[in-house]
């Protein structure tokens, strides 16, 4: 008798004990300059946004933040959500709110192999006139709408916040404003 209590703690214990796999750390961090959506402006299918971005791996590391844009599909089934999430971001990309755009969204766990296109494309932030395939917008995760007027409280150099990275990147490539 004592042999089973002993298997079945192990296997509750087994059970209770698996990693979660949370949404954090978010996927992607923007700062976001312009978003564009088509081909149809009341029924998107498609959203390329346009800013500064910093992607996190599976390993959790950061990249290092970069300019150019990302472009994301319509996920199959959750069309209505893609375009209320969409219409968000669109809002946030407003001129000369440059430091005030920062939103995380996606999900670090997201470049699994479940996660992505299926192409096997996996999110890129692509520059100029580069010829883009675009995947499934993360969805699942939220949206969230970075603070950045106070950074200095989180800003560690052991975990820097990406907030803080992208608004020095800001002051160091400025953007124009046209």
């Amino acid at each position: 008798m004592t042999r089973f209590a002993i298997l079945y703690a192990a296997a509750a214990a087994a059970l209770v004990c698996q990693p979660a796999a949370a949404s954090y750390p978010c996927g992607i961090y923007a700062r976001i300059d312009k978003v564009e959506v088509g081909p149809d402006e009341t029924k998107p299918q498609w959203i390329k946004i346009h800013g500064d971005f910093i992607l996190v791996k599976t390993s959790g590391r950061l990249s290092e933040p970069e300019r150019g844009f990302m472009v994301f599909a319509l996920v199959e089934g959750k069309e209505e959500l893609c375009r209320l999430e969409w219409a968000d971001l669109k809002a946030l990309a407003k001129p000369g709110a440059f430091d005030r755009n920062v939103v995380a969204f996606g999900s670090a766990h997201a470049e699994r192999e479940d996660k992505l296109s299926p192409d096997g494309n996996r999110p890129a932030v692509h520059r100029g006139g580069a010829d883009a395939t675009a995947i499934p917008y993360p969805l699942n995760q939220g949206l969230s709408r970075l603070r950045t007027s106070s950074p200095e409280e989180s800003d560690r150099d052991s975990s820097p916040n990406p907030a803080v990275l992208l608004k020095r990147y800001l002051a160091a490539h400025p953007v124009s404003q046209k």
